[in-house]
């Protein structure tokens, strides 16, 4: 993968294959190439060459729509809008029933959070996820990511910039949230490399 007006391919010689209910964290420096992986696997960005297969179909040839469908994503910094926090969760799946948002809820951690809003999941909250701290943020974007009951999940560091308790609260709802799916985490903290099967580093 190389982007416009660069020389230097952002990713090259990367072979890696993903097992069915695996979690494989991604590691390596700061502009090795973690998020356009991903962004490469969510469609986003189209290799100059090799290619992404999904069983034995091409990714290129699959509806991109379709595919992201299947796919759960959790960027570095997720966007929350200005609408009430169950509404924020029922993104992409407006339409599922107030058990299965609680069942999101309990899976990211953010019961204690919800308990303590003064409408609980009916309290709006500012665009951006004002009102919200980071990790609060980063478990509403994984309670997201679990009510859309993706196989594939993605992570981009949801641990970054997080304080120590605030980033074992967060894999803590990582842990729950992976069980059953097919989990690749771009990785940098040691503790979220910890959550994984098995590294693969990118140099």
């Amino acid at each position: 993968v190389t982007y416009p007006g660069r020389v230097e391919p952002a990713i090259s010689g990367l072979r890696l294959s993903l097992n069915p209910g695996e979690t494989v964290a991604v590691t390596g420096p700061s502009g090795c190439g973690k998020s356009t992986l991903l962004a490469v696997l969510l469609g986003f960005v189209t290799p100059r060459a090799g290619r992404v297969q999904v069983g034995d179909a091409d990714l290129a040839d699959l509806d991109p729509d379709a595919w992201r469908a299947r796919v759960g994503w959790v960027p570095q910094r997720p966007h929350l809008f200005a609408a009430t926090l169950a509404e924020n969760i029922r993104l992409g799946r407006p339409d599922v029933s107030d058990e299965s948002v609680c069942q999101a809820v309990d899976a990211a951690g953010l019961t204690d959070l919800v308990d303590r809003l003064p409408l609980g999941l009916a309290t709006s909250i500012g665009e951006r996820g004002a009102g919200l701290a980071a990790g609060e943020r980063q478990r509403v974007a994984l309670a997201r990511a679990f009510l859309r009951d993706a196989p594939l999940l993605l992570l981009d560091e949801p641990t970054a910039n997080l304080d120590g308790a605030t980033e074992a609260a967060v894999l803590d709802a990582v842990r729950r949230i992976a069980a059953g799916r097919t989990v690749l985490i771009a990785a940098h903290r040691p503790a979220l490399v910890a959550v994984a099967d098995r590294e693969v580093r990118l140099d």
